[in-house]
């Protein structure tokens, strides 16, 4: 494999993040040699919700199969893949107890 340095796959995966329209604004990109991780809340920008499943694993694919990258990690906080597939994370809204006086 052709070594490619980690400024260029960090371009390179932003470049992917956005031609998938995720919000870049709500991610973190580290590369350290060739090993991508990325972290924070994925959100893509799309005008229905809630995103499929099926986004956020194409995305997992070609991450994975980009130029340079030797194994890239999606640990975001609202998406976790179980027994293969990925799952979105339901968010838990806690509503304040109200007493009537």
């Amino acid at each position: 494999m052709k070594h490619v340095p980690d400024h260029e796959i960090r371009a390179e995966v932003r470049s992917l993040l956005v031609r998938h329209r995720a919000d870049l604004w709500r991610l973190q990109v580290r590369v350290t040699n060739g090993l991508v991780r990325i972290t924070g809340e994925l959100v893509f920008l799309r005008g229905s919700d809630p995103t499929p499943p099926s986004f956020v694993e194409h995305l997992d694919r070609a991450l994975n199969c980009s130029p340079g990258v030797k194994r890239a990690s999606l640990d975001v906080t609202n998406w976790t893949r179980t027994t293969g597939e990925w799952q979105p994370i339901e968010k838990v809204v806690h509503h304040a107890l109200t007493t009537a006086a």
